[in-house]
């Protein structure tokens, strides 16, 4: 079984967590079995605060995490705004992108791949009226 680690934070956008979160939960092996363990991963284990006044509780944080297969980056105000500011996550990003099989973002979480340094020379898309500020 392969673990999926979906990083939250303040103001992230529900629907680039939960849609990931819900997908890799309900993948199965064929035998009916999970063929994805998902945990939810913050700075620290403490309630965040998402869009809309969502608090959620993280399963674990960036210090004490199990190891991880896929790591999915969501996007919100949060992304773009907030955390692309904050150099502890930002490299550990880019640490995690070293040691998992693959990375991906949603949305404007493109923006911490790319201040973490994982989109050099690479094209990317999201919407056209996200912008970092």
């Amino acid at each position: 079984m392969r673990t999926v680690g979906i990083l939250l934070f303040d103001e992230v956008e529900v629907l680039d967590f939960a849609g990931p979160f819900e997908v890799f939960s309900l993948v199965e092996n064929g035998e009916d079995a999970a063929h994805f363990n998902v945990v939810t991963i913050a700075e620290w284990q403490a309630p965040i605060i998402a869009r809309n006044d969502l608090t959620i509780i993280p399963s674990y944080d960036i210090h004490n995490h199990p190891p991880l297969d896929v790591l999915v980056i969501p996007g919100g105000h949060g992304a773009k705004n907030i955390e692309i500011h904050n150099p502890v996550i930002i490299d550990w990003i880019a640490k995690q992108a070293k040691a998992v099989e693959l990375v991906l973002s949603v949305c404007t979480g493109a923006f911490l791949l790319a201040e973490a340094g994982l989109l050099d020379g690479r094209s990317v898309t999201t919407h056209w009226l996200n912008k970092p500020r």
